[in-house]
């Protein structure tokens, strides 16, 4: 079994490119437009543990500053177990890791991350990730 540990340069430099968007959006004070970007990032890097992580954690506190407690539990959930998922290549292709949607549901992948994330699994209604 191939474990997902490290993430390929054009996985890193996609989801640096989601985080810097997301950071230069709080700054602007555009929490939709921040949101939005922690929800690419989360797409990117659920395939591999650290990055997965860090895209919930972020929203994480995101939820904080914002006082909502359900994306705050939610995110508590996602940060504590995620990355066992990541890491056995066993996560809901194209979720955006939002409390708001179901935890493992798989969900479309937006067209533009499409050719990066082609080598995902579309096809599986559960859990899978990259193809074997």
């Amino acid at each position: 079994m191939k474990l997902n540990l490290m993430m390929p340069k054009e996985f890193k430099v996609a989801y640096q490119k989601e985080i810097q968007n997301y950071k230069d959006s709080v700054s602007k004070k555009d929490d939709l437009a921040a949101w939005r970007f922690l929800e690419r990032a989360h797409i990117i890097g659920q395939y591999f543990p650290v990055p997965h992580t860090g895209s919930h954690f972020r929203m994480f506190l995101f939820g904080m500053r914002k006082g909502d407690l359900r994306e705050v539990y939610g995110q508590f959930i996602r940060m504590a177990f995620g990355w066992i998922g990541s890491l056995f290549n066993r996560i809901p292709v194209g979720n955006t890791g939002s409390a708001s949607v179901p935890i493992f549901a798989p969900m479309p992948i937006p067209e533009d991350l499409r050719v990066l994330l082609q080598n995902a699994d579309t096809e599986s209604k559960g859990l899978s990730g990259f193809k074997k």
